[in-house]
């Protein structure tokens, strides 16, 4: 089966059901990956990737499924390759609180290998084409490889990292920096060289995740797109003015 079939397959969203028993999946291609030199694995000894090939799984699913949910048991790891999942937890009166977004490289959910259960619920925003790595596999190359440990801890590092410093944007920030710090990280999170950047988030959404009311932000966003501070069209995002941006956030707080 060809990865076309697999999407073909798989043609509604399902919630909340652990992956392995729901999802076609084909062996991973590891070592021909296109993303494999921003990904967990391109950090790691090529004999070792190669070990992947037996376990590893790929498998596409479209925007609305629940890949798993927070508390569940996390018995797999995941590499994003192609789209956008938001990561979420839940608040008392059954709101969503945003707390990560996850683009093509970013690995997510190996709560199991400290075993935990999942500390959040990852669900995608747009198609999505990812990686199944199971915990069994994790625990071989942690005992295996050297490299793969260190790999692992600099990723979890970096997610540790990019939520603390939207913890601080929340923090320290005005509306107006915070709605500037989000677009400017989303621009460099997609690389500086991308025009238009995909951005499946309503208001609401991106209010959740920037601690702001709705209105707030769409007033921002509004008052933004008149003055040609960035566009918007079909979902994406191009930045017209990141200088007057990254002048508003380095000015914050003189």
């Amino acid at each position: 089966m060809h990865n076309t079939d697999v999407a073909n397959v798989v043609e509604s969203p399902r919630q909340g059901i652990n992956p392995a028993e729901w999802i076609p999946m084909e062996p991973s291609d590891c070592e021909n990956c296109a993303i494999r030199s921003v990904a967990l694995f391109g950090e790691i000894d090529p004999q070792t990737v190669a070990q992947l090939q037996d376990q590893a799984r790929e498998f596409r699913e479209p925007a609305g499924t629940v890949l798993y949910e927070e508390g569940s048991n996390a018995d797999s790891a995941f590499t994003l390759r192609e789209g956008i999942i938001k990561l979420v937890r839940n608040q008392p009166g059954g709101r969503e609180q945003i707390v990560r977004l996850l683009v093509g490289g970013d690995f997510f959910g190996a709560e199991g290998l400290f075993g935990d259960g999942h500390h959040h619920s990852a669900i995608a925003l747009t198609p999505v084409f990812l990686c199944r790595l199971p915990n069994t596999l994790m625990e071989q190359l942690r005992t295996a490889d050297p490299t793969f440990t260190n790999a692992l801890l600099n990723r979890w590092r970096r997610a540790l990292n990019e939520v603390e410093t939207l913890a601080l944007d929340l923090g320290a920030r005005k509306a107006e920096e915070r709605v500037a710090s989000f677009l400017l990280h989303w621009q460099t999170k997609h690389g500086r060289q991308a025009e238009w950047l995909p951005l499946p988030l309503s208001r609401s959404e991106l209010g959740d995740l920037l601690g702001l009311r709705v209105e707030t932000v769409s007033r921002v966003m509004a008052r933004w797109k008149r003055e040609r501070v960035f566009e918007e069209r079909s979902g994406h995002v191009r930045l017209l003015a990141t200088d007057e941006l990254h002048q508003l956030v380095d000015n914050a707080g003189t």
